[in-house]
């Protein structure tokens, strides 16, 4: 069953949010999601430090489309005063919530003492959201992971600090930091937190098929449920996932719809062309195309040639060409 829930004030449609991920998750791609059912996208990682410092290149990742409200601009970063900050910004420019990473596995953020290595200092998670929280008046919302070690579980300890600091949701990825992406996903760790506290929980990670989403929010009780790499390529996988949830039927047995992908795929280059240059634009479809092409007939040469395209028209004539000659 679809349902409407509310973080905050912010009102969403229904339960599928897109999840952020590194490199991918820029305006385009959040709102080819969002015309497919996304009701909540966030940005790609943004460093609170970068905003502070006022880099060029992370003032770039905060480019949105009116359309695509509400966003969530997802912040990390150690340092709460500075944290807070950022988050006045971000507040400033227009985004709906601020979410805070706290479960991010890469090394470089885990060395800046930021994302998953914040799992090791409840006291700083503490000093950090209500920081934050204290400095805008938009709703805050962290990301975690269960716990940093295997044999760690400190997510109910994180969503009950973020409850009593003001966050008004907690996305909860169902493996610790150190095992990345490996390992099956602990839905009971994420029922166990949904049972612990009264603000919104969102279950995310291990998300393959519509009908996942339907298992994992039955089993835990979750609010909501995040889609990542599931959507790279796919981003009517939400649609297909809303037609579950109100009861309709889909065959995952069918071949790719080539008319829809291609047609997606042109429209995702134009809104990149619309954010970027062209030369930045071309290096951000070089990590789409792949996704979109994947499984069809000899697209791995078509993937060569665009990775050596040096403009939009270039890509855009290898992808014509291969269209009009396989399909």
């Amino acid at each position: 069953m679809i349902k409407t829930l509310k973080i905050g004030n912010v009102e969403l449609k229904n339960q599928l949010i897109l999840a952020p991920m590194a490199g991918y998750t820029d305006a385009a791609f959040r709102l080819i999601c969002k015309k497919f059912g996304a009701s909540l996208t966030y940005t790609e990682m943004i460093s609170s430090l970068g905003i502070y410092f006022k880099n060029e290149k992370t003032y770039s990742l905060l480019k949105t489309f009116p359309e695509e409200h509400p966003v969530t601009v997802q912040l990390f970063g150690s340092h709460p005063e500075k944290m807070a900050q950022a988050a006045k910004v971000v507040e400033d420019l227009g985004f709906d919530i601020i979410d805070i990473n706290m479960g991010c596995p890469a090394p470089k953020i885990l060395k800046s003492n930021s994302g998953g290595a914040l799992l090791k200092d409840l006291k700083l998670i503490e000093n950090i959201i209500t920081e934050t929280v204290n400095s805008v008046s938009i709703p805050v919302t962290i990301k975690i992971r269960i716990g940093y070690k295997e044999d760690e579980f400190k997510a109910i300890d994180v969503a009950k600090i973020a409850e009593s600091c003001g966050a008004k949701a907690i996305a909860v990825h169902g493996s610790t930091v150190m095992q990345k992406e490996t390992g099956s996903k602990n839905w009971d760790a994420i029922k166990k937190v949904k049972e612990s506290v009264k603000i919104k929980v969102i279950a995310n990670g291990g998300i393959k098929t519509p009908q996942d989403i339907i298992k994992i929010l039955d089993y835990t009780g979750a609010d909501a449920i995040m889609i990542g790499r599931a959507a790279l390529g796919r981003p009517w996988f939400f649609k297909d996932a809303l037609k579950l949830l109100s009861g309709e039927s889909i065959d995952l047995t069918k071949k790719t719809n080539v008319s829809l992908l291609f047609e997606t795929l042109f429209e995702h280059i134009e809104l990149e062309k619309k954010i970027y240059d062209d030369y930045t634009a071309v290096r951000e479809l070089r990590k789409h195309i792949p996704y979109y092409l994947k499984d069809l007939p000899e697209s791995g040469r078509v993937k060569d040639n665009v990775n050596k395209a040096k403009s939009i028209k270039e890509v855009l004539l290898i992808l014509h060409n291969y269209k009009n000659t396989f399909f």
